[in-house]
């Protein structure tokens, strides 16, 4: 009987996987063994083409700063801007997340960041405050001509946009040349800011329809105690309305005297121990939104009995400055108002002169000689 010889084979454990994995004899063939060539698969002798890695595009330093920007104002700047956390949550996350879509938002954030950030680090600060002013005045040429037009769909957006530019008008570096005049007289720039953010508050159903809508209800019920309760009497404030009833022309006074209540209303929630600090804020903010158009005339005019009452209104800025972006306001303002006053008027604003804690320039001594 014929005995069948079985194929002799070297052992060998060196196959490739493949060959392992269907149990069969590898040749062991460089660079792929003929097993594999026969049905198509993958040998893992032949090398790997090496992938081509593609490498990630620069990042620009412009988008480097916007982040670093963007950062600060959600860790930091943000909880500046409001006392009740809800508020704070507002700014520090539905705002943000708004500026990712609406250009001219996002560079009034990071304008506010960089004017923040400056006062915390002197060896940047005059270059963070040369890109604040940068982006700005890119924020204002965006939107300024969208605010005369507000609409659902931008309301949100531009009452967020007055704001900031609000705030970034108060916070941004005042010099003893600082131009807030307008005409002969003293208007500050924030304050037709603030009064111009009705424009858009007229487009309600927007802002109600928004998470904004969280500012206005904090806000009503201060407003509502502001206009409900009569005004205390307040010395000083007394004697202003009686030098204006003396001395003011007659028709000039009712729009004097009427400023001067509204000043006095705001008067007495600074004088309630049981408010919370955010609804005297809010108070003295009222004041700004009820004095007239007429008042405001008489400020450009350079009228002094109208500046003698915006005087005693920085008493009311110095009692805010806690707020960084006010810091420095109140002596800022009494001291420009004092400087356009005659001698007369001068001993008008004794009170808001004490009270702010100002010292006037001394009059040059005069030498007798003997």
């Amino acid at each position: 009987m014929t005995s069948i010889r079985r194929k002799w084979h070297v052992k060998s454990r060196n196959g490739c996987d493949t060959c392992k994995m269907r149990k069969i004899k590898c040749d062991e063939l460089h660079p792929e063994c003929w097993n594999c060539i026969k049905k198509g698969l993958r040998c893992n002798f032949k090398p790997l083409r090496p992938m081509a890695v593609k490498e990630p595009p620069d990042i620009e330093l412009e988008h480097l700063e916007h982040l670093e920007l963007l950062h600060h104002f959600t860790i930091s700047t943000a909880s500046t801007l409001a006392n009740e956390s809800e508020i704070r949550d507002l700014w520090r996350v539905w705002v943000p997340q708004i500026a990712l879509s609406v250009r001219y938002v996002l560079e009034g954030i990071l304008a506010l960041a960089a004017l923040h950030k400056a006062r915390y680090n002197p060896e940047r600060r005059e270059s963070l405050e040369a890109r604040a002013m940068e982006y700005h005045n890119a924020s204002l040429a965006r939107a300024l001509p969208l605010v005369t037009h507000p609409n659902r769909h931008n309301g949100a957006h531009l009452f967020l946009f007055g704001v900031l530019t609000l705030l970034f008008s108060l916070a941004k570096p005042r010099t003893a040349d600082d131009i807030f005049l307008v005409g002969s007289g003293v208007v500050p720039e924030w304050l037709y800011l603030l009064r111009g953010i009705d424009t858009v508050i007229e487009a309600e159903s927007a802002i109600e329809a928004s998470p904004i809508s969280l500012i206005f209800r904090a806000t009503n019920p201060s407003f509502e105690y502001w206009r409900s309760h009569e005004p205390v009497e307040h010395g000083a404030l007394t004697a202003l309305k009686a030098n204006i009833r003396a001395r003011a022309q007659a028709s000039n006074q009712k729009t004097l005297l009427d400023a001067v209540e509204a000043l006095q209303r705001s008067f007495t929630i600074r004088s309630r121990d049981t408010l919370q600090f955010q609804h005297k804020m809010r108070g003295f903010y009222t004041w700004l939104y009820d004095i007239s158009d007429e008042y405001l005339k008489l400020l450009r005019q350079g009228d002094c009995e109208a500046l003698c009452v915006l005087a005693f209104y920085s008493v009311l800025l110095k009692d805010l400055e806690r707020h960084w972006w006010l810091e420095g306001w109140a002596v800022h303002l009494l001291q420009r108002i004092y400087l356009l006053l005659d001698e007369e008027h001068q001993l008008w604003i004794r009170w808001p002169v004490e009270e702010v804690g100002w010292v006037p320039p001394c009059v040059p001594s005069v030498s007798y000689q003997t």
